[in-house]
């Protein structure tokens, strides 16, 4: 094998684990290969976006930061989906590439959703360098389907240097080629709560060891759900609603810098068929329209780990207040911190390569602002701790 394949297969060769409660088992997380190099986006002034009511776009950004590497890519990478943003880990011989295609999504976020997009990059063996490290595992969320979690509070540190330091850090874009957000989709309405309201959680250990912290919370978790944690997902397919004809026209008019193209008659064509479909229950001939809706749910990254556990749930109001009180008196108690935020509904955002098993994956949040208003109450605990 040689050596840009060994690099590649870094994360493709990672054993995967089913029990998203496993992510606090060390054994399941290898070290990031020195050369590669962590890839950070976050829309600019994304607070300011969502309180005038445009988390829908702020959402759109940044899963189109993961949705864009993945249609240029030919191999799985390890990244997290953040709301207003994603990290990703991309291997060297790839880096240029990445980082060119994030121009050109810079450039459409600007003109086509007045909003601005932050690009940064930093080699691992950097981040290392600083004491931090970044150590990756696969959890599997379906057959075939995997999303990679972080351990080691490298990725932390690389947004915080990223941030400090743009010019260094941050891309100023060499060229910025035409874009089309090919396997993206926003084409589903808000997804209501089935049992009260959706929760946006953070949260962070703040003291050592972090495993019990986590593990502790997970348990009461468990607990509040009688042990079915997988009821509290907020993907509610039977409450999902696909948008009209003209909706998802205008959301896609946006995910373009032009037109009259072939890509643009493409996609104008799917969006006809899949309203048919989804919306007024035509047969879909070319594939199972109901198996697919069905493997939405399971296909949700609802929750994930990166140096803090982020999760979006669907739960009764006994059952926030339940888990709010637990997450205050761990802050209190000088054990975390953390970041909550209540809303009606979720979003879910599409990235469709094929509609097979395995080819396709839905980004949650919360509505309302979601993991970006928790993360703001998060920050400020931070913030009061310094």
């Amino acid at each position: 094998m040689d050596p840009t394949s060994k690099i590649k297969n870094f994360y493709q060769e990672l054993a995967s684990f089913s029990d998203f409660r496993d992510f606090t088992d060390d054994r399941h997380f290898t070290l990031a290969p020195d050369d590669w190099f962590v890839v950070i986006t976050d829309v600019k002034g994304s607070t300011k976006a969502i309180d005038a009511g445009r988390y829908k776009d702020v959402n759109t950004i940044g899963a189109a930061s993961i949705s864009v590497i993945q249609d240029l890519l030919d191999f799985d990478f390890p990244y997290v989906f953040g709301g207003d943003g994603a990290t990703l880990l991309v291997p060297p011989d790839r880096i240029e590439e990445v980082l060119d295609r994030l121009a050109s999504l810079e450039r459409l976020s600007w003109e086509q959703f007045d909003l601005g997009l932050r690009v940064g990059s930093i080699a691992v063996k950097e981040v290392n360098a600083s004491g931090y490290r970044i150590a990756v595992a696969k959890h599997e969320l379906a057959a075939g389907k995997c999303v990679a979690l972080f351990s080691g509070g490298g990725l932390g540190e690389a947004e915080k240097r990223i941030k400090a330091e743009e010019e260094k850090y941050c891309r100023v874009p060499a060229k910025s080629d035409d874009i089309d957000l090919a396997g993206l989709s926003c084409r589903w309405n808000a997804l209501p709560n089935k049992s009260g309201l959706v929760l946006s959680i953070l949260v962070a250990a703040r003291a050592k060891p972090e495993k019990p912290i986590y593990d502790e919370f997970l348990e009461h978790f468990k607990d509040l759900f009688d042990g079915a944690i997988e009821e509290a997902n907020p993907v509610n397919v039977e409450g999902a609603h696909y948008n009209t004809v003209r909706e998802c026209l205008a959301n896609e008019a946006r995910f373009h810098t032009r037109r009259f193209t072939w890509s643009y008659f493409k996609r104008f064509c799917e969006i006809v068929l899949t309203v048919l479909i989804f919306k007024h229950g035509f047969p879909a001939m070319i594939f199972n329209a109901k198996k697919y809706k069905a493997s939405m749910r399971p296909h949700s990254d609802h929750r994930k780990f990166d140096d803090m556990l982020r999760m979006v749930v669907d739960c009764s109001h006994q059952q926030a207040r339940s888990i709010h009180r637990y997450l205050e008196r761990g802050f209190l108690a000088g054990e975390t911190f953390y970041g909550i935020h209540y809303s009606a509904t979720a979003l879910m955002t599409c990235y469709v390569r094929d509609v097979k098993d395995g080819q396709h994956i839905h980004f949650i949040d919360g509505g309302d602002g979601g993991y970006a208003m928790a993360a703001k109450q998060l920050k400020a605990q931070l913030k009061a701790a310094e």
